[in-house]
């Protein structure tokens, strides 16, 4: 019997330091993708602080979420969306980040939220 995969959407919207809400919503991502989940992450609003490079958040105690934002792709998740004009807004550019990120418009978040069986905001 083939089981139907419910497509998972987490949001990231909160800036990467202030709380705990950007590891939480990794957590969620990783534990996703390890049982084999059609999950995608989109980062927008002020969570996009966190693809600046070179950031040291140790110095507050932090994890480097960059750092696990690169690793995902391990972990089967494939689909890193980042929200084109929050990074835009943010003098953030495609070309600056690696290729597991995809700039996506407003048109084709609005899709990927309509397709979505399950929508968890950060």
């Amino acid at each position: 019997m083939t089981q139907i995969k419910k497509k998972l959407l987490i949001v990231q919207s909160k800036a990467p330091f202030g709380s705990s809400s950007i590891q939480e919503s990794l957590d969620i991502v990783l534990a996703a993708g390890t049982f084999d989940q059609d999950i995608s992450l989109l980062i927008e609003g002020d969570a996009c602080f966190q693809l600046l490079k070179n950031q040291q958040p140790e110095l507050i105690n932090r994890k480097n979420t960059t750092k696990m934002l690169q690793a995902l792709p391990i972990y089967g998740v494939d689909k890193v969306l980042v929200c084109s004009e929050s990074a835009s807004l943010r003098k953030l550019t495609p070309t600056s980040h690696n290729n597991i990120f995809r700039f996506v418009s407003k048109d084709e978040i609005n899709t990927i939220y309509s397709e979505s069986d399950t929508v968890i905001r950060f």
